[in-house]
Order: structure tokens, then C-alpha cells, then sequence
């Protein structure tokens, strides 16, 4: 007599026994559905920081500087580009489905402008809406001359070789 799980068993048990496995396939496709809608669910990320519309009320044009701002909504993400009269507050979030290359929802950015005296003169809102996209790498560089195909290159040098130019005896030096 066999033991085991494979042994003779009444008709009751096996039956029991198919009953377990079908749920064991049911359940595992009610995995693999949950695991592909899942990865069908974008990926959202946020990158920066912009105050809030209740915190730029407290910044005050004409009264506050640099200093006062700074502790009213904190360092900006970054300053102007020859000067810090500009302070700009960034954020944007985008949002990639499974392997596709994410896509920018969303972009503010808050500048804080300051005068010669070091008060603030202007503060602006911006959104995505405001924004202009700008190539500034295009990856190609501009040649003169003719484009030949890889037919053309092999075949335009047929017929332009010339033996004599090769020594017929020993390399001389050698």
C-alpha cells in the first residue's frame, strides 16, 4: 500500500483535494488581476516646494527684505541668474505610467523680486499655463556637404585603387 499524497485515496478526498486547487488557480488569478492593475495606476511624484496663497498674503511688498521673507516662507529653491534680486520657489509634480516617460501635470513657480534697498517690490504666481517650452538642446550638428548613402560610399571607391602605390618586394627598414 502507498503513503503519501498520492496514495489510493476514497473518491470524498479527492475530490476535496480538486476543490483546494481550484481555489489555489482562483486566488491566483485574482493576484495576477490585482498585480496588472496595479502597474496600470500612475506613479505621481512632487519635487520642490511653493508657499501657500496664506503664507505669500504675509509677505508684504515694500515692507519686508530678504530676511523677513526667509523666515515667512523659507529659502528659496533658487536665485536669479546674475544677481539675487530675484528669489524663485519651485515645485512640479508629473506623473509616469508603468515604463512611459512621466508627464508634467502641474508647475508653479512664486518670485519674489527685491528693490536696490532690499525690499520686496514684486511677487508673482505662475503656472504651468504660463510657461513656454524652450529646445534648448537639439542633438544635431549642422554639416556642409553631401549626404551619401552607406551603397554609395562603398561604391564610389571601385576603381580607385592603384597597385603601383604598393611595394612589390620587402618593407624597406624592416
Amino acid at each position: 500500500m502507498r503513503h503519501g499524497p498520492f496514495a489510493a485515496t476514497p473518491r470524498a478526498a479527492r475530490s476535496r483535494l480538486s476543490i483546494r486547487l481550484a481555489g489555489l488557480r482562483s486566488l491566483g488569478a485574482c493576484v495576477a488581476v490585482a498585480a496588472a492593475l496595479a502597474a496600470c495606476s500612475p506613479i505621481k511624484k512632487t519635487h520642490g516646494y511653493t508657499p501657500r496663497e496664506a503664507e505669500l498674503e504675509g509677505v508684504r511688498v515694500g515692507a519686508d527684505t530678504r530676511e523677513s521673507v526667509m523666515q515667512k516662507i523659507g529659502r528659496p529653491s533658487t536665485l536669479g541668474t546674475f544677481d539675487a534680486k530675484e528669489w524663485y520657489y519651485i515645485s512640479q509634480q508629473t506623473e509616469a505610467f508603468a515604463f512611459y516617460e512621466p508627464e508634467i501635470v502641474d508647475r508653479t513657480v512664486v518670485t519674489v523680486s527685491f528693490d536696490e534697498d532690499g525690499l520686496v517690490s514684486e511677487v508673482g504666481r505662475y503656472g504651468l499655463e504660463d510657461g513656454k517650452v524652450i529646445d534648448l538642446v537639439t542633438r544635431t550638428t549642422p554639416t556642409a556637404g553631401r549626404r551619401l548613402t552607406i551603397l554609395q560610399q562603398i561604391f564610389a571607391n571601385v576603381g580607385r585603387f592603384n597597385p603601383g602605390s604598393q611595394a612589390d618586394g620587402p618593407i624597406p627598414g624592416r
